[in-house]
């Protein structure tokens, strides 16, 4: 039997919205620690992985290691039906196979239950892949969805390049453009330069890291030249969901 009751249904619904647009479903992972979960987009350009220690938790109840194939899409939307004084319970009887979400109001002790689409997974496993970069940069959240925003008046593809002191973003269109010229401290809020790289990823495959903005207040950007980039998220309870894109190239 498992059982996790989560104290910011609200603030999760970001993260489903996130893992909804790359995928309608993925595979979560509960075991004693944490609840995992891999998301990957159907033409692998995109990943997510979310990692919620048991910290994060009120409570938390896992008997055995299981994985299951949820429908995000479902999950998604009974979340965003959360509000802020409702807790997030997550339930699976190992025996009906079926995965409970339910809504609970810590004021008024309203119980919503919903069922959601889930199948056991005897073979997967939970895979975090490792990567060394040569850029890495902190920003406020507000600053990364801003750069998303305006690429749209744009162009669809967005450039990183980083320098010595700069990290510089560029969009180019049909007789338009845009750059942002970012260093530490403006509007940075740190950047690391190991050598001068340059990437460049489409802004469909971007969009997605937007959601998690609205419950995380910065993202850690790392990247190197022709490779995948990386967005970290720390949400307030200390779980973390890192995305990856493939680099246009």
């Amino acid at each position: 039997m498992i059982r996790v009751v989560y104290g910011a249904a609200s603030k999760f619904k970001y993260v489903t919205q996130a893992l909804a647009k790359i995928n309608d479903e993925g595979i979560f992972f509960f075991t004693p620690e944490m609840l995992a979960a891999n998301v990957l987009s159907p033409d692998k350009v995109t990943m997510a992985i979310l990692k919620m220690p048991i910290t994060s938790f009120d409570e938390f109840s896992v008997d055995e290691e299981i994985a299951l194939l949820v429908r995000i899409d479902e999950l998604n939307k009974v979340i965003k039906r959360a509000t802020r004084n409702d807790n997030l319970i997550l339930e699976y009887d190992t025996e009906q196979q079926m995965l409970s979400v339910s809504l609970a109001d810590r004021k008024t002790g309203v119980l919503r239950q919903f069922e959601v689409t889930s199948t056991p997974l005897a073979e997967a496993k939970f895979k975090e892949p490792k990567a060394e970069f040569t850029v890495r940069a902190q920003m406020e959240t507000d600053d990364f969805k801003s750069i998303i925003q305006d690429a749209k008046v744009v162009g669809d593809l967005i450039v990183f390049e980083a320098k010595e002191d700069m990290l510089i973003v560029e969009v180019e269109g049909e007789e338009k453009m845009y750059r942002w010229e970012m260093r530490e401290g403006d509007p940075l809020i740190m950047l690391v330069v190991e050598e001068e790289s340059k990437s460049a990823y489409t802004r469909q495959s971007l969009e997605a890291a937007t959601k998690p903005t609205g419950a995380a207040e910065t993202v850690k950007l790392s990247f190197s030249t022709d490779f995948p980039l990386q967005l970290e998220f720390t949400l307030p309870n200390g779980e973390k969901l890192v995305m990856y894109t493939a680099p246009s190239v």
